[in-house]
């Protein structure tokens, strides 16, 4: 008889279970089938990155994880809207249960880097949604995906995608379709990508903006034929073809937004390859291999490629020592009162705690910007020198201190930059714009307007010269006839490229505001 009451009552008990389960509670709620209670402890559901989220097969009509490192973090569902990612996996987009946003960036994509040999920024070395870097300007693998203007990555980027006529009411439309009307969204877009929301790029990249690819065309992108070898050798950028406002294809030999297997002509004249910037409705395109700037009328709706820059991370050390007190020059542009490690304003133009550190061209702050610091031959092979010698330079080094092959982008870019935070080194304008408001154009007019001494420099054997008779300050100006620099005696004071493109020479620093 035992034996029977226990059957029954373990009978009941799995019945139970099955029907409903209780934790922390003796009376789960009727229409749950599981009632959680506390007032202590929480409810921890699987936790991953986005790549593994991705990574799910398949994933269940409203399945649920939280993302450790999805821009916004959060619990995300899976939606099973028919909008597919691009994982080649049949998976459908997760959604932020907050904002209802997608997870938003592109982790499909392979990141491998390229630095440009124009300006030495790192890019990724393939367009978003691209399947490898491209091999030639008309290598479709390499074309991408097509996002709207401001818009993340949610399905609709994806050149299979379907069309919708219906604006959105959000900056997250909440779905995967290419939105086909004169905007995508009845909200202000500004500042969108330029503030990195719906940034669809890797984290640590972004959509670069239209000055920094403005950098990249200078010189390499002429309007003639020319300009393709340009185009191609520089950041490997591809003919992309675009999508119209629409919803169709346009420099495509396939109409069909459904149906885009070649999306491009035989013939040269109807290829083209359209990239968005940051900046809202800018964007450059590439035709028979010309680079053509698009004003901000651009539709924000078309679907172009998007190329990331990678965020600029200054690794080097700036100058945390000089204490940062103010002087307003003549221009009324804000300086800082002393050259980069001196102790002090200059009472004199002999002050010899105003003279500071000397600085090779292009170099960080790593101590061979010391009047001592020790010398050495060997020349650095990278942007950073990895040590604090004063590196010595000859003719056979072509009078420089690195063989880095984008130097010139080393200052005007930032990169290295000593100065203080909120400081910079000033362009070789910004000093002939001080230079030519001097009271006289000499080391008199130099004192006067921004408590410059006459500090010397370091040639390019490490002989320190000049100190007490002559006075000397880096710009941030480079080209391809050297690099300026703004001199100053007791009769002269001009700004010009100094000799042979001598960036191995130790001269002063004086920080402007930015």
């Amino acid at each position: 008889m035992k034996k029977i009451l226990l059957i029954a009552v373990l009978i009941a008990v799995n019945f139970t279970i099955f029907a409903q389960v209780g934790i922390g509670t003796t009376s789960p709620n009727t229409n749950a089938v599981l009632d959680l209670t506390s007032t202590t402890q929480g409810f921890l559901p699987p936790r991953m990155t986005q790549v593994q989220m991705n990574a799910i097969a398949a994933p269940a009509e409203g399945l649920m994880v939280y993302c450790s490192d999805c821009i916004p973090k959060g619990i995300y569902v899976n939606t099973g809207d028919g909008s597919i990612d691009d994982d080649d996996n049949g998976s459908t987009e997760f959604v932020n249960m907050i904002t209802g946003e997608s997870s938003g960036t592109d982790t499909t994509t392979e990141i491998v880097d390229l630095i440009s040999t124009t300006t030495g920024r790192i890019w990724m070395d393939r367009n978003l949604g691209a399947t490898q870097a491209a091999t030639s300007i008309a290598d479709v693998a390499a074309a991408g995906d097509l996002y709207q203007w401001g818009r993340s990555k949610d399905g609709h980027q994806s050149k299979s995608s379907g069309i919708i006529t219906t604006r959105a009411t959000s900056t997250t439309p909440g779905h995967g379709k290419f939105v086909a009307s004169g905007d995508w969204t009845d909200i202000d877009k500004t500042g969108l990508w330029q503030d990195g929301l719906n940034d669809p790029c890797p984290t640590g990249y972004r959509v670069p903006t239209a000055s920094e690819f403005s950098a990249e065309t200078v010189d390499i992108f002429p309007s003639n034929s020319e300009g393709i070898n340009g185009v191609f050798t520089s950041l490997k950028l591809p003919y992309t073809s675009y999508r119209s406002h629409d919803g169709s294809f346009s420099f495509s030999t396939d109409n069909d937004a459904n149906n885009n297997t070649d999306i491009f002509y035989d013939n040269p004249p109807y290829r083209g390859g359209f990239y968005w910037t940051s900046n809202s409705g800018h964007n450059y395109n590439i035709q028979e291999g010309s680079i053509h700037y698009m004003s901000s009328n651009t539709y924000l709706t078309s679907g172009f490629a998007i190329r990331c820059i990678k965020e600029f991370v200054n690794e080097s050390i700036t100058d945390t020592e000089t204490d940062v007190e103010e002087l307003v020059g003549p221009t009324g542009r804000i300086w800082m009162d002393r050259n980069l490690g001196a102790t002090r304003e200059a009472t004199s133009l002999t002050d010899a705690a105003a003279y500071g550190d000397l600085y090779q061209w292009g170099r960080a702050k790593d101590g061979h910007e010391e009047r001592d610091s020790d010398t050495t031959t060997t020349t650095a092979t990278s942007a950073n020198a990895g040590h604090g010698n004063f590196i010595i330079a000859g003719t056979t080094t072509g009078n420089n201190w690195t063989d880095f092959a984008a130097e010139d982008a080393l200052w005007p870019t930032g990169l290295n930059d000593p100065c203080p935070t909120g400081y910079r080194i000033p362009t070789g304008p910004e000093l002939e714009a001080e230079r030519n408001a001097f009271t006289s154009n000499d080391a008199d007019g130099a004192f006067e307007a921004l408590k410059l001494p006459l500090s010397g420099f370091r040639q390019i054997d490490g002989v320190l010269t000049s100190i007490g008779t002559a006075g000397y300050l880096w710009s941030s100006s480079a080209s391809a006839t050297g690099t300026k620099y703004l001199r100053f005696d007791y009769g002269n004071a001009s700004v010009h490229n100094i000799g042979g493109n001598s960036r191995a020479a130790g001269i002063p620093i004086r920080c402007i505001k930015e």
